[in-house]
């Protein structure tokens, strides 16, 4: 899985306008997009589906698809909170949920959206 940041591009000046000033993107620093590179996450995410994270909601925050690092490897999963602590899972296998502990749980962002398109035929 590769997080990449969103750049953003002002558009050219039209014909004998002048450019207005740069706008301030200085919050966009805070969101990044994944490209979904399996179906773990079917069929809510699929392989080619590209998903805008925030990077600025970087701890749990309530029931909710994040991006998080265990053990040194990335993933998209729904962290959940149970009686006896968080628990994670895929989307596409609540059946796997396994517990874990908060130290060992880094909150890299929260899933806000996703841009996906399907193939038809």
């Amino acid at each position: 899985m590769t997080v990449t940041n969103i750049v953003h591009q002002p558009l050219p000046a039209a014909i004998g306008h002048t450019p207005s000033p740069l706008p301030d993107f200085s919050d966009t620093a805070r969101w990044a997009q994944v490209l979904v590179q399996d179906n773990l996450n079917a069929p809510r995410f699929q392989q080619g589906d590209v998903l805008h994270v925030d990077l600025g909601r970087n701890r749990f925050m309530g029931d909710s698809h994040y991006v998080v690092e265990i053990g040194g490897q990335q993933m998209i999963r729904i962290v959940q909170a149970r009686p006896g602590g968080l628990w994670i899972f895929p989307v596409g296998h609540p059946s796997t949920a396994y517990p874990v502990a908060r130290e060992l749980l880094t909150v890299l962002g929260e899933v806000m959206y996703a841009t996906t398109t399907r193939r038809v035929g």
